[in-house]
């Protein structure tokens, strides 16, 4: 017979009490029936037990079989305690809405963690993540996942890598990166004997010998991969000895390199075809506005760009703002330039080459050939550039 306290716990129990008939037999052909009984007490005109609601009906026939009379005592339990509430419909009313609020706020993201990072700030993965439509408040369908990774790496550096991102959890994004952390070149240490050999063809114009010993003299041609400054020296006495060769080397290099363009080009042109989403922004919270709102699946075919406005009343600006998304439909296109477009974009071209690889020397020169083709115009430009040369390599002493 099982006995133990009922009252400690938040399940619902009910105390009867019995009167008249066989105790015994009634105790028996309950546990025969498998109902649990607990906290069994017997009095003086009968006994006092607990039992669980949904066994009363059940109970209350076996009772009555054996002539006792059973008299409900005490209800217990959270149940209980809610059924005085089953009219106020007030109650009711705000657990609707407030089961209502919960699940419309979860369609919403409100935490973003950032994982993994440790060079790359948090503040900088988050200004990138915003800029493509991941911030706190934002839907969860507002975001391509793809894009955010591609301009993460592309807008901090390549040695970010956005191991996966929108791991999503209720309203919570993780976003977990791994760092490369891919180190530059090592010096070789100054205590290492070297050489100094070129990198390029060129001719020599100016030298600084801070150590070691210039194997040509100015104005001399030199080739890639030739000895310019040696690190085997001999002192004083007659011995050689071996250090560390270190100097300013400039050449004068000649280079050469051919752009084109085909007159026919496939592009991306924007259509008509505008979509818009907008947001009321209170800090870094965003709030979608439902007469105005599209959620962009899939962002291939789409260009996007936004404005922000600020909210004011009568005047005086307050801390909300306004923000607006546009989604315009891209359109692939055949267009054929004319010569002069094409000159237009390879002088474009040559520029950008200037800029990202030779801003570290001096042109002195460039002579352009042109030469149109039938499917297009090549340009070759034949640069002659005043750059700094030479690199280390160590010395390998056998002994």
């Amino acid at each position: 017979m099982k006995r133990r306290k009922a009252r400690a716990t938040f399940a619902a129990y009910i105390t009867i009490n019995g009167l008249g008939g066989f105790h015994e037999k009634f105790i028996s052909e309950l546990i025969t029936n498998d109902i649990q009984i607990y906290e069994i007490c017997q009095g003086k005109d009968g006994f006092t037990a607990v039992i669980k609601p949904y066994s009363y009906l059940k109970t209350a026939r076996i009772a009555r079989k054996h002539g006792i009379r059973l008299r409900v005592a005490e209800r217990q339990g959270f149940i209980f305690r809610l059924l005085p509430l089953r009219k106020r419909w007030g109650l009711v009313t705000g657990t609707l809405c407030c089961c209502a609020v919960i699940v419309l706020l979860s369609q919403f993201v409100w935490r973003i963690d950032i994982i993994g990072n440790s060079e790359v700030t948090d503040t900088q993965i988050c200004a990138v993540m915003e800029k493509n439509g991941l911030m706190p408040g934002c839907s969860r369908k507002s975001f391509d996942e793809w894009v955010c990774e591609q301009s993460a790496m592309a807008e901090i550096g390549t040695n970010l890598y956005l191991a996966k991102l929108a791991e999503r959890q209720g309203s919570r994004v993780s976003v977990k990166v791994a760092e490369t952390n891919d180190p530059e070149p090592a010096e070789i240490p100054i205590e290492t004997p070297c050489n100094v050999i070129s990198d390029f063809d060129g001719q020599l114009i100016y030298t600084e010998i801070y150590k070691g010993k210039l194997q040509t003299t100015v104005g001399s041609g030199i080739a890639k991969g030739q000895l310019i400054i040696s690190g085997t020296v001999n002192d004083n006495g007659g011995h050689i000895v071996y250090v560390h060769a270190d100097g300013l080397l400039k050449a004068q290099c000649e280079q050469t390199e051919e752009f084109f363009l085909p007159f026919e080009q496939t592009r991306s042109v924007k259509t008509d075809e505008k979509y818009y989403s907008t947001y009321l922004m209170f800090g870094s919270f965003a709030l979608p506005l439902p007469w105005e709102h599209y959620e962009a699946e899939n962002m291939d075919g789409f260009t996007y760009s936004e404005d922000t406005y600020n909210v004011s009343i009568l005047g005086a600006d307050t801390p909300y703002r306004y923000k607006r998304g546009i989604y315009t439909r891209l359109s692939e296109k055949t267009v054929r330039y004319t010569a002069r477009d094409i000159m237009t974009q390879l002088e474009k071209q040559k520029k950008d080459y200037e800029e990202n690889f030779l801003s570290q020397c001096r042109i002195l020169s460039d002579e352009r050939e042109v030469c149109t083709e039938e499917n297009g115009i090549r340009m070759t430009v034949k640069y002659k550039l005043e750059r700094n040369i030479g690199v280390k390599q160590p010395i390998t002493v056998l002994y």
